[in-house]
């Protein structure tokens, strides 16, 4: 092995289990936490989130983590949704920027997209917008979490997703659970009968760039067509 080489194994992120333990001790040591962050999060508190209530805690410093270790995090959406014969697709997902923690699996791809959901609807709110909520946070890190609802005329899609710095990766949309490791492509079909249909599909790691001329692929496919134009879908 080259000395490069073995300089860049020396420096590879590692989240080993002394480092959690680190890192559970700083979250509960007010003297590592970020007053700067906590002070902007109690500037903004609106006590607001979908499905789920999104809490001020306090958290350590990024910077406890490793230099220039986070850059920063996302959504990418479509609002007015994809026609699909007479149907309605959207989606929404969420991405992290590439950084010291996830540069060994991104190669050269600015960031990733640890979910993506794409869900037939029969519901655009006259707005243009309102029918998708989302979010991501960064107050995890160096975990990720993020979370949203997409509404039909007669039910919503909820779904909350997270990528540890280990690298696990899973997602709950409506109470089902999803291991992304499997794919982190969701594809959901809710049923005239108020049930869901749902599809999991695995793709290379995906940049927010990417999404949407995937999306546009993926409604070419027969597998994916057919899941959507099923006789029982809304």
């Amino acid at each position: 092995m080259s000395a490069h080489a073995q300089e860049q194994k020396k420096n590879r992120f590692k989240w080993d289990l002394s480092k959690k333990l680190q890192h559970l001790k700083n979250r509960e040591d007010s003297t590592t936490w970020s007053k700067h962050n906590f002070e902007i999060d109690l500037k903004d508190i609106e006590f607001s989130g979908k499905p789920m209530m999104e809490g001020i805690f306090p958290g350590p410093k990024y910077s406890l983590i490793g230099d220039s270790a986070f850059v920063g995090n996302g959504t990418v959406a479509n609002y007015p949704g994809i026609s699909l014969n007479d149907k309605k697709i959207v989606y929404n997902g969420f991405y992290v920027n590439k950084s010291f923690i996830n540069q060994d699996y991104l190669g050269a791809n600015p960031n990733e997209v640890f979910f993506l959901v794409v869900v037939l609807t029969d519901y655009i709110a006259e707005d243009g917008y309102s029918h998708i909520e989302s979010s991501v946070s960064s107050r995890n890190h160096p975990d990720y979490i993020g979370q949203g609802s997409i509404k039909t005329k007669n039910n919503k899609v909820d779904f909350i997703s997270f990528l540890t710095a280990d690298r696990n990766n899973y997602a709950v949309v409506n109470f089902r659970l999803f291991d992304l490791n499997l794919g982190r492509v969701v594809l959901i079909a809710p049923q005239k009968d108020g049930s869901l249909r749902s599809m999991q599909l695995k793709s290379t790691i995906l940049t927010s760039k990417e999404v949407k001329l995937y999306v546009k692929d993926l409604l070419t496919q027969k597998e994916v067509v057919s899941f959507f134009l099923e006789k029982g879908n809304i």
